[in-house]
């Protein structure tokens, strides 16, 4: 399975004693490159109760890398294709976490400080969840099917519910929206369950544990934009789960959320699809005149690559998201592709400025 760049963050156990916030952004230096990182508690149930995740980024292009809590040490790491690429070791104190970075044999100090919450959108952290367990006496396992909801969202409620209203028409407000979402589930799955358990003479506990898990979390909380994503797991039955996540542009400066259609001028489709066709296969070496699926190593299911309305900005250019399957094996996990600005020049909406 091919990992795709993640950050495992370390922090010290006095630096979790030490932060009561659930949403927290810092920002300073690493070396002379200003960054901001933005760190945001792990749900209730997490298999890392109490534990951070993620993202920081470079001031100069605003493309977010994630970071992962993982251990009580005094560290965090990049983490790509079983191997450690950066380090970053400290101590936080006084709302400062600073240290030392370590990439090779290259070395920088970095010094971080508390953003006030002014600076940025307000953002409110919201969570609840049931576990539901049906006993069956002939089995030694039980059944059990979760449903967990961990929201970080804008307290500004109609902000809020523009967000939502994405997945949910109806959301209007998170109390609401997860007691119904919650009192369905548990509904259909004892309905479910309970059917396979007086009709079916064979049963497999494992199979039906189901679970659920809904997040939105900030993935990036800047001065002109708000990109939040949604990520949902499900495990029904067989032999994985599926998740998928898409993310959302708030543009601060219009006051509105953004389309793909925002950005690019879509009359231009197929110039698009081309521009994505040759990064593609300057990417992964796939030569002109052969289908992306053809080569021997190639990652591909699919035969082409199109623009995709689930994308993200940055300073330098739009990445693409595909989900699984969408391109790729399920074992690859999910796609992105990065197109510069100066690609896509000819193709921007007029009106579009990062």
């Amino acid at each position: 399975m091919k990992l795709i760049a993640a950050l495992l963050f370390l922090f010290s156990s006095l630096f979790l004693s030490a932060q009561t916030e659930d949403y927290l952004i810092l920002e300073g230096k690493i070396g002379k490159y200003p960054v901001t990182m933005e760190l945001l508690k792990q749900g209730e149930f997490s298999s890392e109760q109490g534990a951070y995740f993620g993202s920081y980024y470079y001031h100069s292009q605003e493309i977010p890398i994630e970071i992962y809590q993982s251990s009580p040490q005094l560290a965090f790491s990049t983490y790509d294709d079983g191997e450690f690429i950066e380090t970053f070791s400290g101590t936080y104190a006084n709302d400062t976490f600073k240290g030392t970075w370590k990439k090779g044999e290259k070395t920088l100090p970095f010094d971080l400080k508390k953003v006030p919450k002014e600076n940025y959108t307000e953002i409110i952290h919201y969570n609840a969840s049931k576990e539901i367990i049906i006993p069956k006496e002939e089995y030694s396992d039980t059944v059990k099917g979760t449903y967990e909801i961990d929201f970080y969202l804008p307290k500004d409620l109609k902000l809020q519910r523009e967000l939502v209203q994405n997945i949910d028409s109806t959301y209007l407000d998170f109390q609401s929206f997860s007691r119904k979402n919650i009192e369905n589930f548990e509904r259909d799955y004892r309905a479910e369950v309970e059917d396979i358990l007086e009709n079916s003479s064979q049963f497999y506990a494992s199979m039906y544990n189901h679970q659920i898990m809904e997040s939105f979390s900030p993935y990036l909380n800047g001065k002109d934009y708000l990109v939040m994503r949604y990520f949902q797991y499900l495990y029904t039955g067989g032999a994985h789960g599926m998740s998928h996540e898409i993310y959302y542009t708030y543009d601060k400066r219009k006051n509105k959320w953004l389309e793909i259609s925002d950005v690019l001028d879509l009359k231009h489709t197929k110039e698009i699809n081309n521009i994505l066709d040759k990064a593609v296969r300057k990417e992964h070496n796939i030569p002109a005149g052969v289908k992306l699926n053809e080569p021997e190593t190639t990652p591909f299911l699919a035969e082409e690559i199109y623009y995709s309305e689930n994308f993200t900005l940055s300073k330098k250019g739009v990445t693409f998201h595909y989900g699984l399957y969408e391109l790729t094996p399920y074992a690859y996990g999910y796609f992105n592709l990065f197109v510069s600005y100066e690609d896509l020049k000819p193709y921007l909406r007029k009106d579009f400025k990062y």
